[in-house]
């Protein structure tokens, strides 16, 4: 199967709430993503006075793994995951244009 050509197709603005949202789907995967923000902080805490602060989270579908266990939102896998994506959009968002802002 790894030198099957999969069919590819992409779709933008599936969600009217966020700012940005699209997916992609190539054979049986699909990833959907969206973004929400600029907007104010809503903790004290995250409001940096020099950059945006950026989240990330990152869950999969109970079916997409050959793992069939229940998944508890500390799982740390997922965190490492939403921690590296996190730390990839922040090197690539022009953070310092949004100071205070998440």
């Amino acid at each position: 199967r790894a030198s099957e050509i999969r069919r590819v197709s992409s779709k933008l603005g599936l969600f009217s709430h966020a700012d940005g949202s699209a997916s992609i789907e190539q054979g049986n995967t699909k990833i959907i993503a969206s973004v929400y923000g600029p907007r104010e902080a809503k903790r004290r805490s995250e409001a940096l006075h020099d950059r945006a602060f950026v989240t990330c989270e990152y869950t999969t579908a109970p079916f997409a793994t050959n793992e069939r266990k229940q998944r508890r939102k500390a799982d740390r896998r997922l965190k490492e995951i939403s921690l590296e994506l996190k730390n990839i959009f922040e090197s690539i968002i022009s953070t310092h244009l949004y100071p205070r802002s998440q």
